[in-house]
């Protein structure tokens, strides 16, 4: 057995089931399957139970992966500190598709022209970005939440071993692109938004963490506010690089936040205050831009300067509230 067979029985929990686990680690599911047996061959244990609802981890199992866990951690601490020799640092970061990680990333890379480095920049739902931090696929997220799920947020992370780290508000507004009708217009409704296509990210509806996605705008959250049956027209995108392009070269509008730092320049786009029904923003409607860690794993040096970054440039203000099982301030 290696740190890698290791690796692969972690996800089989992380996950919630072989067939998950192997996709998420680009195995094939028999080879998994193959791996789970052997090791509890080898080792004379029974890791799952398997039963009519799939797996469920006995009171063995749990301590083979806790110490797993800890073997796995002990493993990358020793490639660090001597792969580390060569002057080369790490840096995984998982992210929701954002303008503002991106482009706090684009800054900490222009800071570091000398520095020999190994970097991992994923973009993908709310829900697996939790999940590779969790796993320790990533040594970090950013994601967005709602501050009304409060009270089922810090239980989540809690139970998730993740530290969440408040980085800013934010609040609705359209994005569409530099010279859209809409931004000739001194004034307009919700109504008028009907007109347009729209374009906006699809949503995995898992019931587990459902009500962690409505962090970011789509219809789950904003069912109440927009009817979008009557846009006749709507396209789901999957990353940041299609929705920028379907908005730079149509008249498409997408749900988002304020602009970001020279957004106009870089991209062509703009941000327009939303238009609530009565004039004045809705604050059950707000987000709030996150970043995430295990509490056990301690960020690293790169790590801290890609979240000093994004804290600079889209905050300016100590951290004051974290989840997880850590109180108090990050800083």
């Amino acid at each position: 057995m290696n740190i890698r067979t290791l690796k692969y029985l972690v996800a089989i929990e992380t996950y919630g089931s072989i067939s998950e686990a192997a996709k998420r680690m680009y195995i094939t599911q028999p080879y998994l399957s193959k791996i789970l047996r052997d090791t509890e061959e080898e080792y004379n244990v029974t890791i799952f139970a398997r039963g009519k609802k799939g797996l469920s981890l006995t009171e063995r199992g749990k301590l083979f992966l806790d110490m797993a866990r800890d073997l796995i951690e002990e493993s990358d601490q020793f490639i660090r500190l001597f792969r580390g020799e060569s002057g080369r640092v790490s840096l995984k970061i998982a992210a929701f598709p954002s303008s503002y990680a991106m482009d706090a990333y684009l800054r900490m890379l222009k800071t570091l022209p000398e520095q020999a480095f190994l970097f991992h920049y994923k973009e993908e739902p709310t829900a697996d970005v939790i999940e590779d931090v969790h796993s320790q696929a990533a040594d970090l997220g950013v994601i967005f939440l709602k501050e009304k799920n409060e009270a089922l947020t810090r239980e989540y992370f809690k139970a998730k071993r993740l530290i969440c780290a408040r980085v800013f508000d934010t609040r609705l507004h359209l994005i569409v692109r530099c010279g859209h009708p809409l931004t000739e217009k001194a004034d307009f409704t919700l109504e008028d938004l009907y007109s347009w296509g729209l374009v906006m990210y699809y949503t995995k509806k898992e019931a587990k963490i459902y009500s962690l996605e409505d962090g970011y705008y789509n219809k789950a959250s904003l069912s109440d506010l927009i009817d979008f049956e009557k846009f006749r027209q709507i396209i789901y995108i999957y990353n940041r690089g299609s929705m920028h392009n379907i908005l730079q070269q149509t008249d498409f509008i997408a749900l988002g936040s304020q602009a970001t730092l020279e957004q106009g320049r870089k991209f062509g786009l703009v941000s327009l205050p939303f238009p609530f029904p009565g004039g004045e923003q809705a604050e059950e409607y707000d987000n709030t831009l996150y970043y995430i860690y295990r509490n056990d794993r301690p960020l690293s040096e790169m790590a801290r300067l890609y979240t000093d970054t994004l804290v600079k440039y889209y905050s300016g203000e100590k951290i004051e509230k974290t989840y997880g099982l850590i109180e108090g301030s990050v800083r």
